[in-house]
Parts: C-alpha cells; structure tokens; sequence
C-alpha cells in the first residue's frame, strides 16, 4: 500500500482532459440523477475535446446532463434539447436541429469589403460578422433574398444564438 501511495501523482500534474474526467468521475461518486458541467471542453485540444464529448455523450444516455458552454458546436452535437438563458431569463428553448430548421432559407449570406459594413447595418438584420482572410462575411436573416450579391447558406446553431440574442436589441 506505501509502495502504492508513493507512485500517485498529484491531480495538478495531468492534462486538462485527464483533470476533467476526475471531475466528471467525482460528480458521479454519489450516482446523482443529474450533473452540470461548465465549460467542460474549454482549455482542451481537438483529440481530447472529441473524447471528453463522448463521454458526456455516454454519461447522458443514463443521467441527465446540464452543459453550460459556449462552444455551439458542443451544444449541436451533444444535446437533445437545449436553451439560450440571458441575464436569467429563458429566450428560447427547443431541439436543436429543430430550431435550426426553424430559421431555413431565412439565413443569407455575402463577402464585403470591412469600410461597407456601416452601411449593410443600416439595410439589413445581420446576424453575425467573421473575418476571413481579409474580406469580412456577413449573415444575414431576411424571409426572402435581399438581393444585393446575396446567397442563401445552411442554418447553422449559431445563427439560431445569433438571431435570438439579436431580438434583445
């Protein structure tokens, strides 16, 4: 048992993924009917992200499992249902890939110029901006083409995020 003892590591010496797991393993020490889990994957690589996911994934099919992320990717591909909660209250609450169908052929897409985005603001609903390789695109939800050099583009969850927080406005 010493010899046992004196080859322990302290839990400071694993990976952030090995300490997440301790984490998960402790939660389920006392065989609770559900746990939550904050920013569970933050800080973690892409190979230990996946296996940290799967986990939760196969925690899941037997307790439930309250995920407090971010990272929307997390949320499409774990959880059944989902909700966005601002400063307390419920905006939206569904399964995702419903909501995500919710939003289809609504949700446009264009390539501008960073200097014209003032005025795309003043014309349009859009619902996020990202910088890539120095031309700025912008989403944009309308019900019909807006025209303009627009493409309509897959619904992603972020759009969903995107366009509820964008009601608070």
């Amino acid at each position: 048992m010493i010899d046992f003892l004196k080859n322990q590591q302290t839990l400071s010496t694993y990976s952030g993924g090995m300490r997440q797991r301790f984490g998960v393993a402790q939660a389920l020490l006392g065989n609770p009917n559900i746990i939550i889990v904050d920013e569970p994957t933050a800080g973690l690589d892409p190979e230990e992200r996946n296996r940290f996911n799967n986990l939760l994934s196969e925690i899941g099919e037997n307790i439930i499992v309250i995920l407090s992320t971010h990272l929307v990717e997390d949320v499409r591909n774990l959880c059944a249902q989902m909700a966005i909660i601002n400063n307390g209250e419920l905006l939206l609450y569904g399964v995702p890939e419903q909501l995500i169908s919710e939003l289809g052929g609504k949700v446009w897409m264009k390539k501008i110029v960073k200097h014209q985005l003032p005025s795309y603001q003043e014309q349009y609903k859009i619902i996020s901006t990202q910088l890539q390789a120095g031309q700025l695109i912008i989403r944009v939800l309308a019900s019909e083409n807006p025209n303009s050099g627009f493409i309509q583009t897959d619904v992603i969850l972020e759009d969903v995020y995107f366009s509820t927080i964008l009601n608070l406005k």
